[in-house]
């Protein structure tokens, strides 16, 4: 079946394109238990998810501005437009990956090569990037990975080894997890599935929400464990491991099992990686995951 990427390959020629369109096909594809369009929460809707990519968009572009300054510059002005922090994990996880498309001029052309420069980005950072960081998630008031162990973002920090504060909440948070790991796991783990998901359904928007549900019967979401506890994070995994995502009934009934409990089921983890994984295929050649 042909790459039905390539076509919006030709529409990105930059990497503000790439953060727009991998945030927005993210968003627009009706992935089970999140905020789409016609499926709102009582304080998210998709027209947040629309201001939000082109905040980020611009704000992580400017390649005259340090990443995580970009970063905290992205994080106040998405939670200004739109007082949530509805893209706080995006941010997160498109920092390193920009800097490093950036650094090497879309000449990374296989997953090993992303693996190594984004790890060559985190290994830079130091304590002014820590703070930026943190300030980033201090802005967008985020619960759990606003504090990682002994250090709390609602505090100034004069020396913050943002690395080893990523390392020490990697088991309970699968975003700190992919600095810990030079986003390997996002590389090895996650973007195979959305690529694979996006060839058999011959469709990017039904394929991201395949993947979707792939992606969470696989592991836990550890933004649902860190609202509802590591139980019920597995009873989700389980839940979503059940489902043909052929079947469109299936793909409705865990949408709705997961919209239960007032959201707070919501595999927002999840939809994050997804997002980073658009970014990286739209920029790699077809066939590279």
């Amino acid at each position: 079946m042909p790459d039905t990427l390539n076509l919006l390959r030709s529409h990105v020629g930059n990497p503000a394109d790439a953060i727009r369109w991998a945030c927005l096909l993210e968003a627009t594809a009706p992935k089970a238990g999140n905020v789409y369009p016609g499926k709102s929460f009582h304080d998210l809707t998709y027209q947040d998810f629309q201001v939000a990519a082109e905040t980020c968009a611009i704000e992580l572009s400017p390649p005259s501005i340090p990443i995580t300054q970009r970063m905290k510059d992205a994080a106040i002005e998405t939670k200004r437009a739109t007082h949530t922090n509805v893209n706080l994990g995006i941010i997160l996880l498109l920092g390193p990956i920009v800097a490093a498309d950036e650094a090497n001029h879309r000449s990374l052309h296989c997953p090993a090569d992303w693996c190594n420069e984004i790890a060559k980005v985190i290994r830079t950072f130091d304590a002014a990037d820590g703070q930026n960081i943190y300030a980033a998630i201090g802005a967008a008031s985020a619960g759990g990975l606003g504090e990682v162990d002994s250090m709390d973002v609602r505090h100034d920090h004069e020396s913050i080894d943002i690395v080893s504060a990523m390392d020490s909440a990697k088991q309970r948070d699968r975003i700190a997890r992919q600095y810990a790991t030079g986003f390997r796991d996002l590389i090895e783990n996650v973007v195979p599935v959305v690529a694979d998901q996006i060839r058999k359904s011959g469709d990017v928007i039904s394929g991201i929400a395949r993947a979707h549900v792939r992606i969470l019967s696989e592991a836990p979401d550890t933004l649902i464990a860190r609202k509802c506890g590591p139980t019920v994070a597995q009873e989700v995994q389980r839940s979503a491991a059940t489902v043909d995502v052929d079947n469109a009934e299936d793909m409705l009934a865990l949408d709705t099992y997961l919209r239960s409990d007032d959201h707070r089921l919501n595999p927002g983890t999840t939809a994050d990686l997804i997002a980073a994984s658009m970014y990286l295929l739209l920029r790699t050649d077809a066939g590279t995951f």
